[in-house]
């Protein structure tokens, strides 16, 4: 599970890396990837989005990306659209990507 959770985090921003890639690369069957994933509590797909999210999360509120276009850290995270990007931001945060970014700037600012 290791070498599986080091290989997704290594290729978060391929747009392209999936629970079937995933599992090839590891000479398993997709069903043998998902049960793995099921004894930590959660799906394959879910934890790849949560970790680009989490990527995604630390450069909006880093104060050397502020000039970055959100849609730019959006996609060098693997979200191929920005619409997309900022519903799955909301969903998981309760705000924005721009307000999560503005909150962060007026906090350091204060």
């Amino acid at each position: 599970m290791a070498r599986i959770v080091a290989y997704i985090d290594h290729r978060l921003g391929d747009p392209d890396l999936c629970p079937p890639t995933i599992a090839a690369a590891h000479y398993l069957s997709i069903r043998g990837l998902y049960r793995m994933f099921e004894a930590r509590g959660l799906s394959a797909a879910r934890y790849i989005r949560s970790r680009r999210l989490e990527k995604c999360r630390d450069e909006l509120g880093s104060p050397g990306m502020a000039g970055v276009p959100v849609g730019v850290i959006a996609q060098r995270w693997g979200f191929r659209s920005c619409s997309h990007f900022s519903r799955v931001f909301l969903e998981e945060y309760g705000v924005s990507p721009a307000a999560y970014r503005k909150r962060g700037t007026e906090k350091k600012a204060a």
